[in-house]
């Protein structure tokens, strides 16, 4: 074993030396019985045993206790507790050390065993002592401080401490100079009594170990801690802009958690105050109340991870007020408090003049407001109608003498000064012409289409109108029997009352456990949707973006519509319906080319006319195209979303990045947010992740050359089934018309979990290339258990996450992360297994790598079809905390050869297990955690028997 060099140890080096035969490093608590093993089972006759110490810095043996068969007699060194652990150790070869230890009792212990003067054992033991304090003491308050600190003599021979809770989670600790390694609990209640666990990992050849110490914590629950010496630092009186950040000073000393109150600015009653926010460090859980979406904790110089609190506010006019910070340490608080008065200014117009009003708050701080014009010599007739609001009066229209910078001006009775500037301009100069030279034989071109387009205009805009009077409902129920579904009807799940589940939990784990809530989120509502509001459509920088953009505020805001102007608004319209035709043109391609060829219009006769029409419409739409692009220039808020856009490209920074998500717009053009490649090698991403693959039959080589020349028609057959109409049979969801008619519902669900979930959209890209669409509700913030546990949802064939199963588990409380499968919404590819397995590796290493769960803190919830990805993903990382299966199936194959003939039976054994091989319980087998399987009494059931 070897030891460690400590600059501040040389005693303590000089006596631990370097010793091939040294044993481990043993750890015994202050205080407890501690037994020093040393046996040796080959010895007989008459023995003497001989037991020294060498003390921390000191250079000579002392004994400590000394036996042979007649007696036993104690050293200098012995303590009062020191004694054999076997006084018959001459028949059984056991001479270990039994002694209560105290910290002064450390050092390097020896065990000498001698015959007739001869040295037949030499055993060095390493002896290091651990002291544990528990405060506050005799009795743990409610609400109060639990500190848990923990020393160990000499610190050399450990690497570390950790503490762990009752319920086996580690808990956050520190190394402090004084007090060792210290664990902190804030505001404990009685739920916290109980067993902790000190572990101490050794240094030396057992680092691999542990020596576990339990703590007996016990809260009183008869007894309250009161916090009556409250230290107030200097009050602060400031005023700032409204939504210009703001940083509120807390108290510079080091907490374990801060409070944040507020006070209503001009309130009579000065004892009224409300929490905001609340922060606790050591447990990692943060409080948020609706008033304090526009506070967050404050960066460097800042650092509240370490116990530096302040915080940065973007007030409006209504967030002015009393500020009281709260920082907490070890049950003794600091409080500092801030006065804060928000200025902002207002115009309201009319037909004869625009008036400025400059409002502020908190006006019994506030000395004076006035406002001033940039010529000092002009003097500004001021009103006041009510107290804090003061108006002045620009006649209209605007000219140069009355043009220029209005500036509101806030005194504070301190002195501080804060100013507000509004710009007056004069109105634009009429402009002759709105298009540069270069322009006039484009848009000379486009005004020799407007007869051609004129009549599809009127046509196409009458028939948008029956159409959107009719509702999304009507839209949805004509389209639910569109697509045959051969293994599930999710509507049926929708639509009838669930009245119960029939679910098998092969390893129950707890009270609280994942499975229960799930299940009671299940049987009240499992892919239920909410009507909200949608967020904008509109479209993308260039004509060639087909995309629906929507303006949406961050933090769980309603979002506002965009208002296309009337030219974008028409021939978006124009463009929708030819895109809608041709998805339906190509679906029914297979039986309009035999009607065709039937009527005999597959023909060079016909052919040139048509290709002719064909080309003439094709050049509308061009125009159509142009015209939109257009509408869309002369647009202030498109031109302003395509700048961010641009910017982001540019620059991928957190910034920039949250001003994106602040629109919806056509997944294709978003950012990368993740990639496979970040966390794997590019040379693995070829052949994708692996997948169980159905056993080969063995064969003869010239069996197998003639077995695949007599098979190689069913591999067309098979292949052609499966990349027409077998996948789309499979997953509906990947069918372009059925994304189209459902687009209103999806854009309302996505819009729900961006404004009342602040959900967070991803691009994700798989090992194939695959763009990958996912949801992130973040509930860990919240400051609940179960919002460090994630939930990846796994939707079925016709599912997607805006409106699937992700509601279940965010009812619960859980993180949430859903995806859509390849070629669902903004995922690109198409949903075979392997590209289904490839979407899934890569969310759960966006999990894991960039959002910070660990593997045993996931969930993985799927429905239907999901449970082939779900099976894989729990197959490929058996350290998932548990999979939750929904209305699955153990394999496909069954199910496909109920629904098809019986003479197709070769042809459908040969397509699923080469193309579509979802073998769910397969998969299944090889992982051994829990499993819960829901079935309830209403599910529709394909019997395989």
């Amino acid at each position: 074993m070897s030891v460690r060099d400590t600059s501040n140890a040389a005693g303590a080096r000089t006596t631990l030396c370097v010793l091939e035969h040294w044993d481990d490093v043993v750890v015994a608590r202050e205080g407890l019985p501690t037994t020093l093993v040393c046996t040796d089972t080959t010895v007989r006759d008459a023995v003497t045993i001989n037991w020294m110490v060498k003390s921390l810095g000191a250079t000579e043996w002392k004994l400590v206790l000394s036996a042979n068969e007649r007696n036993e007699f104690s050293g200098g060194a012995s303590k009062a507790s020191m004694q054999l652990a076997d006084p018959n150790f001459q028949d059984t070869g056991v001479f270990s050390l039994f002694f209560i230890p105290k910290m002064e009792d450390s050092g390097l212990y020896s065990c000498l065993i001698k015959q007739q003067e001869r040295k037949l054992k030499e055993k060095l033991i390493p002896l290091a002592i651990l002291k544990v304090t528990v405060h506050p003491t005799p009795t743990i308050p409610q609400y109060s401080t639990l500190r848990m600190s923990a020393s160990v003599n000499p610190d050399f021979a450990i690497t570390k401490i950790t503490w762990a809770s009752p319920d086996g989670i580690s808990i956050k600790s520190e190394k402090t100079p004084n007090t060792g390694t210290e664990a902190k609990l804030p505001q404990v209640q009685t739920s916290d009594s109980g067993v902790y666990v000190c572990s101490v990992h050794p240094w030396g050849n057992n680092s691999g170990t542990l020596f576990t110490f339990n703590v007996n914590v016990t809260v009183d629950a008869e007894k309250v801690v009161s916090f009556r010496n409250i230290t107030y630092g200097d009050s602060i009186s400031t005023a700032t802009q409204a939504r210009t950040s703001l940083t509120l000073i807390c108290p510079g000393v080091q907490g374990d958690y801060v409070l944040l109150y507020w006070r209503p600015p001009d309130t009579k009653r000065k004892n009224i105050r409300k929490l905001l926010f609340q922060y606790d460090r050591w447990r990692g859980s943060t409080l948020m109340t609706e008033q304090s979406k526009r506070l967050q904790l404050a960066g460097p110089p800042y650092n509240a991870e370490a116990g530096s609190f302040s915080f940065l506010l973007a007030p409006e006019i209504s967030d002015g007020g009393l500020y009281i910070c709260e920082v907490f340490r070890n049950d003794n608080a600091v409080s500092q408090w801030t006065q804060l008065s928000v200025l902002k200014v207002k115009t309201k117009s009319s037909s004869s003049k625009l008036e400025l009003g400059c409002e502020y708050s908190e006006l019994s701080q506030v000395q004076s407001v006035h406002w001033k014009y940039q010529d000092t010599n002009r003097q500004l007739q001021m009103s006041s109608k009510s107290p804090g609001r003061i108006t002045t009066t620009v006649p209209l229209p605007i000219t140069s003498d009355t043009a220029g910078n209005y500036t509101c001006i806030l005194k504070l009775r301190n002195g501080q000064t804060v100013r507000a500037t509004h710009a007056v301009t004069l109105p634009p100069e009429e402009n002759v012409s709105v298009t540069t030279p270069s322009m006039l034989p484009s848009l000379s071109a486009l005004l020799l289409l407007v007869p051609l387009v004129a009549a599809a205009v009127g046509v196409l805009l009458w028939r948008q109108k029956h159409i959107s009077d009719r509702g999304i409902e009507q839209s949805l129920s004509a389209h639910s029997g569109e697509v045959e579904n051969i293994y599930e009807n999710p509507e049926d799940i929708r639509q009838a009352p669930l009245q119960g589940s029939v679910y098998m939990d092969l390893k129950p784990r707890g009270e609280d456990d994942v499975y229960k809530e799930l299940e009671r989120g299940s049987n009240r509502a499992v892919l239920t949707v909410a009507k909200v509001q949608v967020i904008v459509e509109t479209l993308p920088k260039r004509p060639e973006k087909r995309n629906a953009m929507k303006s949406q505020r961050a933090r769980r805001n309603d979002g506002c519509n965009y208002q296309p102007r009337s030219l974008e608004k028409h021939t978006d319209s124009i463009l929708g319906w030819a895109s809608a035709l041709w998805s339906l043109s190509y679906y029914s391609s297979p039986l309009l080319l035999c009607y065709l060829y039937r009527k005999g219009y597959i023909c060079s006769s016909k052919l040139v006319p048509v290709s002719q029409y064909v080309g003439t419409v094709l050049v509308c739409l061009l125009g159509v195209a142009c015209l939109r692009g257009l509408g869309r220039w002369k647009n202030s808020e498109y031109l302003q979303f395509i700048s961010i856009l641009e910017e982001t490209k540019k620059s991928h920074t957190p910034a920039n990045k949250k001003k994106l998500r602040c629109y919806d717009f056509d997944f294709l053009h978003w950012p990368s947010d993740f990639s496979w490649t970040e966390v794997s090698s590019p040379k693995l991403s070829k052949a994708g992740v692996s997948l169980l693959k159905p056993e080969p039959r063995l064969r003869g080589a010239a069996d197998s050359v003639l077995n695949s020349v007599r098979t190689l028609p069913c591999h067309i057959i098979s292949f052609l089934i499966v990349h027409t109409f077998g996948r789309r049979m499979l997953y509906p969801g990947s069918v372009g018309l059925l994304q189209k008619a459902m687009r209103p519902m999806l854009q309302q669900g996505q819009a729900k979990l961006i404004e009342e979930f602040d959900g967070q959209r991803n691009k994700l890209v798989a090992c194939d290339g695959n763009e990958i669409d996912t949801m992130f509700v973040d509930r860990r913030r919240d400051g609940g258990r179960k919002g460090q546990t994630l939930v990846i949802c796994c939707e079925g064939n016709a599912g997607f996450y805006e409106v699937g199963c992700m509601n279940t588990p965010m009812e619960g409380g859980y993180s949430v992360l859903g995806w859509n499968h390849p070629g669902f919404g903004g995922s690109t590819g198409a949903p075979f297994p392997q590209n289904e397995a490839n979407a899934m590796d890569v969310v759960i290493q966006f999990a894991t790598h960039q959002l910070g769960f660990q593997l045993i803190d996931i969930v993985i919830y799927a429905w239907s079809i999901g449970g082939f990805t779900a099976s894989w993903a729990v197959m490929s990382y058996p350290e998932v905390q548990s999979i939750v299966l929904d209305a699955s199936f153990d394999d496909l194959l069954p199910l496909a050869l109920k629904v098809m003939p019986n003479s197709w039976r070769p042809l459908v054994q040969h397509t699923v297990r080469q193309y579509m091989n979802l073998n769910n319980a397969e998969q299944l087998l090889k992982y051994q955690g829990p499993v819960l399987l829901i079935r309830r009494t209403r599910d529709e059931i394909i019997t395989t028997t």
